[in-house]
């Protein structure tokens, strides 16, 4: 899963919305450095990405790549994923997306915990951009995906072949994310968090 689903999926969780937005850039088990709340939000991150990864819904979907994206799948997924969740909020949560994501950037922009070049590179263009509010239209997902692929030196080109991929399977990728997602939220809310 990417940035905005972390965030809804710790808000519906009570768990820290900086600890699941922070999975991505915190490494390795050694986690003590952090406040504890901070602490189990990424450890829900990890738990959420395993989860995720291994279901029969998001591995047949992966399965349907061409295999010149099959590599970057997983990501183009999860981007997707987060259009989806962007379009379809209000099946999954009574809070307006914009609440949750204004507290969600009140507390990134407040957050004084050291983590690393990329995270300070990424929590300033959110706090600059507020990315995770332009979601709802397919073709930020392109500018996701364009990021991604500069941030890897372009040294993988996949961007526009992924996004005319996700657009023309736009029903296929929507109907697995519309059956998985509940599923994912039973996984957190229950098995999770026992």
């Amino acid at each position: 899963m990417n940035y905005l689903s972390h965030i809804h999926l710790a808000h519906i969780s009570e768990t820290s919305l900086l600890g699941n937005f922070l999975g991505d850039f915190v490494k390795g088990s050694h986690l003590q450095h952090l406040p504890a709340d901070i602490r189990h939000g990424v450890r829900l991150h990890r738990k959420i990405d395993a989860f995720t990864d291994s279901h029969a819904i998001v591995k047949s979907i992966r399965a349907t790549f061409p295999s010149e994206l099959r590599r970057m799948s997983g990501v183009l997924i999860d981007i997707y994923f987060d259009h989806l969740l962007s379009v379809h909020w209000q099946l999954y949560t009574q809070q307006s997306k914009q609440a949750v994501l204004d507290n969600f950037y009140r507390q990134l922009r407040m957050e004084t915990v050291q983590i690393d070049g990329r995270f300070e590179q990424v929590r300033g263009g959110l706090l600059k951009h507020r990315w995770l509010t332009t979601y709802e239209t397919r073709k930020n997902c392109l500018n996701a995906f364009l990021q991604i692929e500069k941030r890897l030196n372009m040294r993988i080109i996949f961007a526009e072949k992924g996004y005319h991929f996700v657009n023309h399977n736009h029903q296929v990728i929507e109907q697995g994310f519309l059956a998985f997602y509940p599923e994912l939220i039973k996984f957190v809310q229950s098995d999770y968090l026992k």
